[in-house]
């Protein structure tokens, strides 16, 4: 004996394929969105790096190039006075 199938409601199957658009849209707009961000954040790490760079160059272009006259360390009668500068790696004694 063969069996057929009773024909399903076309509003069944309707809703189902509704059912299933939905779900694959909201899959692809939280890939999407997810793939947005991710760009976004490489995005904001560049510019911050760039940024960063490009404020170390001016810092280094815009320092001092002459040197002071070193003087000669004062004399007293506790010792020697030592006079101290900051350079750009850090503070130099003289």
């Amino acid at each position: 004996m063969v069996q057929t199938r009773a024909p399903s409601d076309p509003m069944t199957s309707l809703i189902s394929a509704l059912r299933g658009a939905v779900a694959l849209t909201a899959q692809l707009l939280a890939g999407l969105m997810l793939v947005l961000v991710a760009g976004l954040v490489a995005l904001v790490t560049a510019i911050a790096g760039i940024t960063l760079a490009a404020a170390a160059i001016a810092m280094r272009l815009s320092a001092s190039r002459k040197m002071r006259p070193a003087n000669s360390p004062a004399v007293t009668e506790v010792g020697i006075t030592l006079e101290a500068r900051p350079t750009p790696r850090g503070w130099t004694v003289e």
